[in-house]
């Protein structure tokens, strides 16, 4: 039941450490080939390059960047970098605040006077650090049928849904929850603050001045982008088209080369983006309100082991991308590619090659500087049981024992009345529930503790619900005893019972919580995603 956790153990965002230097050695070139031996001549592909000491020692590309015309994919040509493209969105947002123009502790609402009061002050700090609450606006989006019913298309339209939302994930600066919301914000910000618009603020700024001439945003949906390849994805073994279909950047959006890439790390990292200050902030972490280390940096996951090594990866349409450096290493390596062909594999080229280049892991246990707290066996009672997410599809299971509380029969770590450690992976007990599941360099995931559900009849939750925060009704349909959750895009998705008024929703990645009247009457649906959790839907 836990081999979800084995799972997380293994993926390879948990970095080991890197004690020793760089090899050099002959036969380097082969073994790297021999990684990225997964591209065909005839299929899409991708590029792949590295760099030392600030010389680039390796570079090369497979494979097509259009499939229909037979166009091959070169050095030169532009592919989407995804989330890639969160640091350089971060990094203007340093630079305004080093020309004095605002101050990462200025509120938000200062700059986007829309965006809804929520009783606590969003910073901009809190956005850079997905920190802030906000929910993620593609999941709205998605609830309300995008983009098979509705249309996103550009930076002011995602804000009119972020300035729906009526409540928060969590407070500000409590915990880190990933959301491409906080990145739409932050080009508004510097587009207000610059005075221009956000790609040419970062044209002049930052690519031009870090000699990247072949990067831009992809601002306007429909433009003809001269070199940028097609994106792929695969179904049914076979590759299918699969492009961005609007003009949204800023947590996204960036077209680049790998070779640009390497630009980039070695011109920020020398300092020249804005000097050690500026390269401080970027690289710099912040400290949650409960103590702890969010270990997300300015649109940068940053692994502090013997070695520091910062990373990210991207993911747009068919689009996939990873940029991996050691500034203790003078080390990089920029992966680009123009299919998600790997996603089912669990390959990650950039870092295998990191791995590879960086020498031999050394996997010895840290000292964990953490002090246990001692927690009475009654209040560790209250925490076993069962717990399910729609999320992750997968469940989790704490029971207890003499050494206190067990996953997969280990002892979980005590570091507060409510703050637990497995491994590497923190977990946290919050009320009516719920867990809250964060492995390293990830973002948490919700998980609802299962019960014996109260008998109901299915026709109790058949209904149709309206959500002002999505603009959309979500019909639920009783046919023969199984419910459905029925989007107004048309699918219908499964609902499995977990709990009284509790369903999950797989294929949705989604959890659903009825809420009842003083009447017992049920008058609500609670509809949580990963990165928007409880967004209201009423029952009409």
């Amino acid at each position: 039941m836990l081999r979800a956790f084995a799972i997380l153990l293994s993926l390879p965002m948990l970095l080991p450490m890197y004690p020793c230097p760089p090899k050099t050695a002959d036969g380097t070139e082969e073994k790297i080939d021999s990684i990225v031996n997964f591209y065909n001549t005839d299929k899409p592909g991708g590029q792949l390059a590295v760099s030392l000491d600030g010389r680039v020692i390796y570079s090369k590309y497979w494979g097509l960047a259009d499939i229909e015309n037979k166009v091959p994919l070169m050095t030169e040509t532009l592919i989407e970098a995804g989330s890639v493209s969160k640091q350089f969105t971060a990094a203007a947002i340093l630079l305004l605040e080093k020309q004095g123009k605002l101050s990462l502790d200025d509120d938000v609402a200062k700059y986007i006077p829309t965006l809804p009061s929520y009783g606590h002050r969003i910073l901009i700090r809190h956005l850079i650090h997905h920190t802030s609450g906000l929910r993620e606006w593609s999941d709205i989006a998605e609830l309300a049928g995008w983009p098979l019913a509705l249309n996103v298309p550009d930076n002011p339209a995602v804000l009119a849904i972020i300035c729906r939302q009526k409540s928060l994930n969590n407070l500000p600066g409590t915990i880190f929850r990933y959301s491409n919301s906080n990145y739409i914000l932050l080009a508004l910000i510097t587009e207000k603050v610059s005075g221009v618009t956000f790609a040419a603020f970062t044209k002049k700024h930052i690519f031009e001045r870090a000699g990247m001439t072949h990067t831009r945003w992809r601002d306007a949906f429909g433009e003809v982008i001269p070199m940028r390849s097609q994106a792929y994805e695969v179904k049914n073994a076979e590759f299918r088209s699969l492009m961005p279909d609007n003009a949204i950047h800023g947590p996204g959006g960036l077209l680049t080369t790998a070779e640009d890439l390497l630009k980039w790390n070695e011109f920020y990292l020398s300092g020249k983006l804005g000097g050690k200050a500026l390269l401080a902030k970027q690289t710099g972490l912040d400290t949650l309100s409960n103590g702890l280390l969010n270990n997300y940096a300015a649109g940068l996951f940053v692994e502090n082991n013997t070695k520091r090594v910062f990373h990210h990866g991207g993911a747009t349409a068919g689009y996939r991308a990873k940029l991996v450096c050691s500034p203790d290493l003078r080390l990089s390596v920029a992966w680009l590619s123009n299919t998600s062909m790997l996603d089912t594999a669990g390959r990650d080229p950039a870092m295998e090659v990191f791995q590879l280049l960086s020498g031999p892991s050394d996997n010895s246990p840290k000292p964990d500087a953490e002090k246990t707290v001692q927690i009475s066996p009654e209040k560790l009672k209250q925490f076993t049981g069962l717990y399910k997410s729609g999320h992750s599809g997968r469940d989790v299971e704490i029971t207890s024992g003499p050494e206190g509380l067990l996953l997969s029969g280990t002892p979980l770590k005590p570091l507060g009345e409510n703050r637990f450690k497995f491994h590497s992976i923190a977990l946290y007990f919050g009320g009516n529930g719920e867990l809250i599941v964060t492995p390293p360099s990830s973002e948490p995931m919700l998980y609802q503790i299962t019960d014996t559900p109260t008998p109901a009849s299915p026709q109790e939750y058949a209904s149709k619900y309206y959500s002002e925060e999505a603009n959309a009704w979500i019909e639920i349909k009783n046919t023969n005893g199984k419910l459905t959750a029925n989007l107004a895009s048309g699918p219908a998705y499964s609902m499995e019972s977990y709990r009284t008024d509790g369903f999950l929703v797989p294929d949705l990645k989604a959890d659903i919580v009825f809420k009842r009247n003083k009447q017992k009457k049920v008058s609500a649906m609670e509809v949580s995603t990963q990165r928007s959790l409880r967004v209201l839907f009423e029952r009409r």
